[in-house]
């Protein structure tokens, strides 16, 4: 898959993409979908430049507590949109290994660095982050 450049040439694709058609229409090994999560649930989501922690307030309809990034030093409410490849393709409500996260919070929209791993954590915890036992 090639890339135009600003000069309008095109430019080989960085190393590990994968074709948007491609992972949009499988069925992925590596991808969480929100609405499969349980409430309080705590999915780890590691990027080429950060570490997020995402706890699921309702999947259903992408509500979760975000933390990580240089955007989010704290839990805030948000909204996964789903996974992108940086284009207007989206696929709604998922975590996908290779893509690029979105997240809406109050109103603005913000896209990760992709996604490099994804772990659900096997913990439940309060909208705070704290544990629950």
């Amino acid at each position: 898959m090639n890339r135009a450049t600003a000069s309008g040439t095109a430019a080989p694709s960085p190393a590990g993409d994968v074709p948007l058609e491609a992972l949009m229409s499988s069925d992925l090994d590596d991808a969480i979908q929100l609405d499969s999560c349980r409430v309080f649930e705590w999915i780890v989501v590691t990027t080429r430049r950060s570490v997020y922690d995402i706890i699921v307030l309702s999947g259903d309809e992408g509500e979760v507590m975000v933390r990580g990034g240089r955007f989010f030093p704290e839990f805030r409410r948000a909204r996964v949109a789903g996974s992108t490849d940086g284009g207007s393709a989206l696929k709604l409500k998922s975590i996908c290994v290779g893509l690029r996260m979105e997240l809406n919070v109050n109103g603005k929209s913000f896209v990760t660095s992709r996604i490099q791993a994804i772990s659900d954590r096997g913990l439940h915890c309060t909208p705070n982050g704290d544990r629950i036992v």
